[in-house]
């Protein structure tokens, strides 16, 4: 079987700058029903708007959970992530990595998706208003002989990529969530937006936890080019590979790249994802046969 095309976007929120604008994203994600387009077999999107679904007819089996609920332009919608597959999926399993669950319109921004003044007030109201959370599902296409377990996630935020001890309690909870579907599924592949601080204790922790970073190194950053972090070459999101219950990997991915073309604030990640006949353990002389 040819492997599994697996793409991962945070859309911007997919809105634009003013009430009349259609994002560059929202054209993109139209754009996969028109005919001969490229179509995945699997779309990872965080900061998903529940309207947009609409928009998912190439990718007819999805899950998606709010974060939130959000004003844009005097209308109320939810605001969350989703997984999209060309193919059917079920097992499907979400997991809270930071509040209580309940679904609040979201305080401390603006209708036009940019934080209130003054920021620490900002920072804090949305702290008490918005859910991180993962979802996690099997996708089964045909002739495969096993599934494929996926995961997203939109990572916790901090400013200036300063560390803070809720955004490490808030990574400790995903990566134990990714560890233990991995372990129960027989190993998982994970791609999402997952915010890392700059000294570098979120990638750690994945670490630590198993997971493996298949973005190859030449990519300095996934941020677009009109982000305001790009000059400082963030890697904020990922395409990982985690163990089974026996420490083996059980995917390998190949030809991960970053692609602009969506128009969003973060470049979308791309990989193809194939199942290795023999699974691997992570030692060093294995690493180029889990990443390609």
């Amino acid at each position: 079987m040819e492997p599994l095309q697996v793409w991962s976007l945070n859309g911007e929120r997919f809105i634009g700058n003013t009430p009349e604008e259609i994002p560059s994203t929202v054209t993109w994600l139209k754009g996969l029903s028109d005919p001969g387009a490229v179509v995945p077999d699997v779309l990872c999107l965080q900061d998903f708007r529940a309207s947009m679904i609409a928009h998912l007819s190439p990718l007819p089996y999805f899950s998606f959970v709010p974060m939130t609920i959000q004003s844009f332009w005097g209308k109320r919608e939810s605001l969350g992530i989703c997984i999209a597959s060309r193919w059917p999926i079920d097992e499907i399993e979400i997991h809270h990595t930071w509040g209580d669950g309940v679904v609040r319109h979201l305080e401390g921004v603006g209708e036009d998706n940019e934080r209130t003044q003054p920021l620490d007030v900002s920072d804090s109201l949305i702290l008490k208003t918005q859910n991180r959370l993962a979802i996690a599902c099997s996708v089964h296409r045909p002739g495969d002989e096993k599934p494929l377990r996926v995961a997203t996630h939109h990572g916790f935020w901090v400013r200036d990529g300063i560390p803070t001890a809720n955004q490490m309690d808030s990574t400790i909870s995903v990566c134990g969530f990714l560890a233990e579907q991995a372990h129960r599924y027989g190993g998982l592949l994970y791609a999402a937006d997952y915010n890392p601080d700059k000294e570098g204790n979120v990638l750690r922790t994945y670490q630590q936890f198993g997971g493996v970073d298949c973005l190859p190194l030449e990519i300095q950053t996934t941020l677009a080019t009109h982000h305001p972090a790009y000059r400082f070459g963030i890697r904020s999101d990922c395409m990982m590979v985690w163990p089974d219950s026996e420490g083996q990997y059980h995917y390998a991915v190949e030809d991960v790249h970053v692609d602009p073309t969506p128009g969003s604030d973060h470049d979308m990640v791309c990989g193809r994802v194939s199942f290795l006949d023999t699974p691997l353990e992570n030692t060093f002389g294995h690493l180029t046969a889990i990443c390609r």
